[in-house]
């Protein structure tokens, strides 16, 4: 048997010394590219949850309604005693909520009960028409009840006198006193007198103030034809609502002056879809819906002794409806929400 000499053993030693640093050296290797590896296909797997959460989003804001208009059925229901009122809700696509007059006194379980839970309590802008008691008288018993938690951020309008509602518009004196005298309520955070082609902005939706009270107009039926005129349009669709209150004769003259600022997909038909604005108004407003804020014995005009035996021109303002081409939302059918979105205009009761 041969024995190792110290040389041998030495060459043997620093061999596998090398082989193993070599291999060590290796693994080092192999494991740093591992953990390469790892961060890599991290970052990439972030990066895809990134945009899979970012595509999700804006797919779902795509989706979201930019504006919603609650048609308040209320009182014009003949089960809670079909009569005369006006009033809606509006939610923008961030949940802002609008209220457009509110209805007659009758309708404030109706309406607190929205606000409530559409706004939780809060109103951020409350537009009022004219003040006749079946368009704010809601708001008026809201106002005077101390135990009815409700705030309205903003309030807007647009009224004559007390001594002109007292000479031109008798009728509605009472009513007109009380809303006028409540503009202080403690539960008005800030009032604004609305100027005519003023323009407010409410999260996507401007609204556009197409006619104002006039001292002047005091040759027709004053108190209704001094209704403040708006149109509200959700920017992000191009989609509007105009509302028109109780205007009239002389209201049509003043609006028929810019007819373009008219046009608008929905419309509240003036004076309750009687005796109100002109057809040509109707024209130029093309409008693709239109509202009537009325009990069906207005709708009918029939006051007891059958279909439009009545004095109003109901049907003959619905023959102009059917000339446009345009659907029709009947209050005294119930509830109706109308959607503005990336699909046009929906309708659901």
């Amino acid at each position: 048997m041969k024995i190792m000499t110290g040389n041998l053993m030495k060459e043997l030693i620093e061999t596998n010394i090398d082989y193993n640093n070599h291999f060590n050296r290796g693994t080092k290797m192999k494991k740093k590219e591992l953990y390469i590896v790892i961060i890599v296909l991290l970052i990439i797997s972030l990066l895809v949850s990134y945009l899979l959460y970012t595509h999700k989003n804006e797919i779902s804001e795509l989706q979201k309604d930019s504006m919603k208009i609650y048609v308040i059925a209320g009182s014009t229901l003949q089960e809670y005693g079909g009569v005369i009122s006006c009033g809606y809700v509006i939610t923008t696509k961030n949940n802002e909520l609008i209220v457009v007059d509110g209805g007659i006194d009758a309708d404030k379980q109706f309406l607190v009960e929205y606000i409530k839970r559409l706004g939780n309590g809060t109103v951020s802008h409350w537009y009022i028409t004219h003040p006749h008691q079946d368009h704010v008288g809601a708001l008026i018993q809201i106002l005077q009840d101390d135990e009815c938690d409700i705030t309205i951020e903003n309030l807007y309008y647009s009224f004559n006198s007390l001594e002109w509602y007292k000479e031109y518009d008798e009728r509605g004196f009472e009513t007109e006193q009380k809303m006028l005298n409540l503009l202080d309520s403690k539960k008005i955070k800030n009032k604004i007198s609305c100027t005519k082609n003023q323009e407010i902005y409410m999260d996507n939706v401007r609204c556009d103030i197409l006619k104002i009270a006039d001292p002047e107009m005091i040759n027709t039926d004053n108190g209704n034809d001094s209704s403040m005129c708006f149109k509200m349009t959700a920017t992000d669709v191009n989609k509007s609502i105009i509302f028109l209150g109780d205007a009239y004769y002389y209201a049509s003259i003043e609006l028929l002056n810019d007819p373009q600022k008219l046009k608008a997909d929905v419309v509240q038909m003036a004076h309750h879809g009687q005796n109100g604005v002109s057809k040509d108004v109707y024209i130029a407003i093309a409008p693709k819906v239109c509202c009537f804020n009325c009990p069906m014995w207005l709708y009918n005009n029939n006051p007891g002794s059958g279909y439009n035996s009545g004095r109003w021109k109901s049907i003959e303002v619905q023959n102009w409806v059917q000339e446009l081409r345009a659907q029709c939302v009947l209050s005294f059918l119930g509830d109706r929400i109308i959607k503005f979105n990336q699909n046009g205009i929906e309708i659901e009761a």
